[in-house]
């Protein structure tokens, strides 16, 4: 069957299962664990045109209240998600506005945008182990949650339900120098600022730098933001483009050193760097998995040879 994917690849899967209720988690038994390929949304994944596995995708779509959290079935849509907490006083996550994917998708990676991470507000994550066929409660401790990291990386988990805490009142985290700007440009006066009022904000900041991928095949961040020792680097290096972090540790803008060497690539009339946003690739049609996979390793070894900065790949390149 073919997968429908936001870069717009053309995909062929071998066979397709799809988790509606816990009993057909039992058909995974015929299938054997390496030929399982677990897939959300595919707004982050870069696809090869055959895939010679079973795509297994979740569509658990209940959204449940209890007393201490709220439990939502890895199906929903992120978007719905958002709407969601705005609509029922759940505070804490408008920075994450406007993200393509599920809600079962999301710590995959621990989302994140404009200074906030889904990670802050995961109480816990229902899964079912394909190690164990078991179906296990993991809590945020043993998610191990790092920047666009979990445990849920290694491809041992089918995330059915993500568990999340909210606080009690709505305190905005306005720190990313990018989101503070656009309030500050569209007079919007923070002390009378609204979880709606900066859900939209957010909506409208990515919207002005991001391409909607209905209409320009992309998955958005293409590269991770490095990070790097401190001391590695002269103090001018990307100065104005860099973010210092805890431990002796800086993070750089991947977008900015895109666009150092963006002279130097050679790229496919198929593809091509979007205008607003280095760190956006957009398939201009027929773009294939060769074509992307060899212009992003143009990239990365450039970058390398003349920055000494290693960039990490952000979409999963799925080649088989």
């Amino acid at each position: 069957m073919l997968i429908s994917n936001s870069f717009g690849l053309r995909v062929k899967a071998k066979n397709f299962l799809s988790i509606d209720t816990p009993e057909d988690l039992s058909k995974l038994d015929a299938i054997k664990d390496n030929s399982i390929l677990i897939l959300g949304a595919c707004t982050n994944v870069i696809l090869n045109k055959d895939i010679n596995q079973t795509i297994v995708q979740v569509n658990y779509k209940d959204i449940k209240m209890f007393e201490d959290y709220l439990s939502v079935g890895g199906g929903v849509d992120w978007v719905d998600f958002i709407e969601y907490c705005l609509n029922n006083n759940l505070y804490g996550i408008e920075n994450l506005t406007h993200i393509p994917g599920s809600v079962g998708a999301a710590p995959v990676q621990n989302i994140g945008a404009y200074g906030v991470e889904v990670s802050s507000f995961i109480h816990s994550v229902e899964c079912f182990n394909l190690l164990t066929k078991q179906q296990e409660t993991i809590d945020r401790a043993q998610c191990k949650f790092e920047y666009r990291n979990s445990i849920f990386k290694s491809k041992n988990y089918i995330i059915l339900k993500v568990n999340f805490i909210f606080p009690k009142t709505f305190e905005p985290d306005l720190s990313y120098p990018a989101l503070a700007n656009y309030l500050i440009d569209n007079s919007i006066n923070t002390k009378s600022l609204t979880p709606q009022l900066l859900s939209e904000s957010v909506k409208n900041l990515r919207n002005s730098r991001l391409p909607d991928p209905r209409l320009e095949p992309n998955v958005g961040s293409i590269f991770k933001n490095p990070l790097v020792k401190t001391n590695d680097f002269d103090r001018h290096f990307l100065i104005g483009h860099k973010w210092e972090q805890d431990n002796g540790m800086t993070k750089l803008s991947a977008a900015r050193l895109i666009e150092l060497i963006k002279f130097e690539l050679s790229i496919p009339e198929t593809l091509r760097i979007y205008e607003n946003h280095s760190l956006v690739l957009i398939n201009n049609g027929e773009a294939s998995f060769d074509d992307v996979k060899s212009l992003l390793d143009q990239i990365g070894v450039k970058i390398f040879n003349k920055f000494n900065v290693e960039l990490e790949i952000e979409p999963e390149i799925i080649s088989s």
